[in-house]
């Protein structure tokens, strides 16, 4: 069996999207609790700025 070294009180980060795990080097974003692979970014965003969406012609109005 082949034991590998990790810094105490780090375990393995994962995207909460999807589940993958994120790998040393690899980049992800952090934002309101969730943590997003590269591939889950848009959706990421997408929920992010859901609050700021709008559609020409349905804007609010005052």
């Amino acid at each position: 069996m082949m034991r590998t070294k990790r810094r105490p009180g780090r375990g393995t980060l994962r995207c909460t999207l999807c589940g993958r795990e994120i790998l040393r080097g690899e980049e992800y974003w952090a934002c309101s609790g969730h943590l997003a692979c590269g591939a889950c970014l848009p959706d990421l965003a997408r929920r992010e700025l859901a609050p700021c969406r709008e559609i020409l012609g349905r804007e609010a109005r005052p």
